[in-house]
């Protein structure tokens, strides 16, 4: 591997910024490019496997990060008329399963792990090849999330694919939860979280229409109307968390038969975004950046690409098509608790 190659990374989110943390400076020069560099650490908290965090542990934050996660003691999957489907508990000797990092934190400690030599640009990238001969960069990397310009940009036809799903999530202000408990039931879920303040909530409802942008207020009116008669425990969070909610349309990767294109390399949400239900978007960003800075240490930008789609894409393209029948499942009348 020759000295100093150089790697364009678009988007300064999780995938990005763990790629860039990851990459040694001696051998590799990294341009990092944000169009909004202050979205990355906007959110409540992010599950976090195992897998996630031994990638971190490779990137060199997970003693960090792990000082400043919130890990779950037990909970409970449950229909929406508050029964239990399965009890939740922790893995032998007491050692939890599952973290959940406050989103503020992980990207902080990433931040952090930059090398000093990292060149950062604040700008939109609408041409990334364009701006990889810009700056002399052998390899763009796409790390700039579902509605990736840099894969729209190198595959035909991969504009985001639009579900008629909406995603909310908030803080719980109050004392301090260990435990994770998740509703499933007709045509929505709803969980609670620790979280940073105390606990953290999130829902997902399939709405009446698929248009991308969604309104806050009409989202939270959804949500509370869906969930009317469901456990009582659901209608407490909602009436304490009054309309304090980010609200997203759900939006999934499209299937990509590689993610690799000449001179460009898509990872995260860029690849294989999926929907929120399975936990996983997090991990699998982090452990796309693990992977591929080795093999850009191992095998230069010429040979990583390929070596990236061998080891990691058919995993994230099994997850991304597995998330929204996932998330039918969990929200079918099997899980109502009414009774037929």
């Amino acid at each position: 591997m020759r000295a100093r190659e150089h790697l364009l990374v678009v988007g300064g989110g999780i995938a990005g910024l763990a790629l860039a943390a990851a990459l040694d400076p001696r051998r590799v020069r990294v341009t990092l490019v944000e169009e909004r560099p202050e979205r990355a650490g906007a959110g409540t908290v992010l599950a976090l496997w195992r897998g996630g965090r031994d990638a971190l542990d490779a990137i060199g934050v997970g003693d960090r990060v792990r000082a400043r996660s919130l890990p779950v003691t037990g909970g409970a999957l449950r229909r929406a008329d508050g029964r239990a489907i399965h009890e939740l508990r922790p893995a032998g000797h007491g050692a939890p399963r599952l973290w959940f990092a406050p989103r503020p934190n992980l990207v902080a400690a990433l931040e952090a792990a930059l090398p000093p030599a990292v060149t950062r640009l604040t700008e939109l990238v609408t041409d990334p090849r364009a701006l990889a001969r810009q700056v002399g960069a052998d390899l763009v990397v796409g790390a700039d999330g579902v509605r990736s310009a840099v894969r729209q940009h190198a595959f035909e036809g991969a504009a985001p694919v639009v579900t008629d799903w909406i995603a909310l999530r908030g803080h719980l202000p109050g004392p301090p939860v260990t435990t994770a408990t998740e509703w499933w039931g007709r045509g929505a879920l709803f969980g609670v979280t620790p979280g940073p303040r105390g606990a953290a909530w999130f829902a997902a409802v399939r709405g009446d229409h698929r248009g991308v942008e969604v309104d806050r207020d009409d989202a939270v009116a959804l949500v509370r109307g869906h969930l009317a008669d469901w456990d009582p425990r659901v209608g407490e969070v909602l009436t304490a968390v009054g309309d304090a909610a980010d609200a997203q349309r759900v939006l999934l990767a499209p299937p990509l038969r590689t993610p690799v294109d000449e001179g460009l390399v898509l990872i995260g949400d860029a690849a294989h975004a999926m929907g929120p239900n399975l936990g996983r978007g997090a991990n699998e960003a982090l452990a796309d950046a693990a992977v591929l800075a080795d093999l850009v240490h191992r095998h230069g930008t010429k040979g990583a690409p390929r070596a990236f789609a061998r080891r990691r894409h058919l995993r994230g393209q099994v997850l991304r098509a597995a998330s929204l029948p996932a998330l039918k499942v969990a929200t079918s009348r099997l899980w109502s608790g009414a009774r037929y």
